[in-house]
């Protein structure tokens, strides 16, 4: 791999796609990555690059978000007119890292919620692990993903991510079941009233019982038969 180094005093440099100054990738790992990145810049029309270096310092810079934007303007990133760009970079003697996105193609791709699922879910877990091959793997996997979906009208964001979807969906369903359950059990102990009585004092109106009328009433005749012995 041919590593072209950056200069801040030289302007225009033309770098790889995938530009490994820090040597983190083996040979067969940054040819992998960099025929991926530039397949997938051509077909969406938005560069997808990495950059990793040793220290951002050695080119003049202590911030890393000046050092990326330096990287995008002075090295002709980005593709067309509007020069799209989708960039990851990384400086390891800070431990530090960016990834910015220029461009109104790219901008729609990654939204603000894609770019922080895209580093907290697959990014920075591996790269945290100084795993950086797979680290830069999944971050052209997803980009690859951003870029499917805004082609197709429909970005990636809070309303299209299928975990989102998924757990606010989950959170509706738990919520109305507790609803349900709390309606129930108020419904419920509303009849809870009756129970049993050990006196009539309930039927009896308010001034007491008067009788109004009495009688007797035949109802049954009982006959009692005797022998009597001779």
């Amino acid at each position: 791999m041919l590593l072209v180094p950056l200069s801040v005093s030289a302007g225009y440099v033309e770098l790889f796609y995938v530009e490994d100054q820090a040597f983190l990738l083996t040979d067969d790992q940054w040819s992998s990555l960099e025929d991926r990145a530039e397949d997938l810049s051509s077909k969406y029309r938005c560069d997808v690059r990495i950059l990793t270096v040793l220290d951002m310092a050695d080119y003049g810079f202590r911030n890393i978000e000046d050092f990326s934007y330096y990287v995008y303007t002075e090295h002709g990133f980005g593709y067309g007119s509007d020069r799209d760009c989708v960039l990851l970079v990384l400086s390891m003697e800070q431990r530090d890292y960016d990834l910015r996105v220029w461009g109104n193609r790219a901008n729609t791709a990654f939204t603000l919620y894609g770019i922080d699922n895209l580093l907290d879910k697959h990014v920075l877990p591996p790269l945290g692990n100084n795993d950086f091959y797979r680290a830069f793997s999944a971050y052209i996997d997803r980009a690859e993903v951003y870029l499917e979906m805004a082609e197709n009208g429909r970005p990636f964001d809070t309303d299209s991510d299928p975990a989102s979807i998924a757990s606010k969906l989950i959170g509706v369903i738990i919520v109305s079941f507790l609803i349900a359950l709390l309606i129930c059990m108020v419904w419920k102990s509303k009849h809870k009233t009756a129970k049993l009585a050990r006196t009539a004092d309930s039927y009896i109106p308010p001034g007491g019982f008067r009788l109004t009328g009495q009688g007797d009433t035949f109802l049954y005749r009982t006959t009692t038969r005797v022998k009597i012995q001779q």
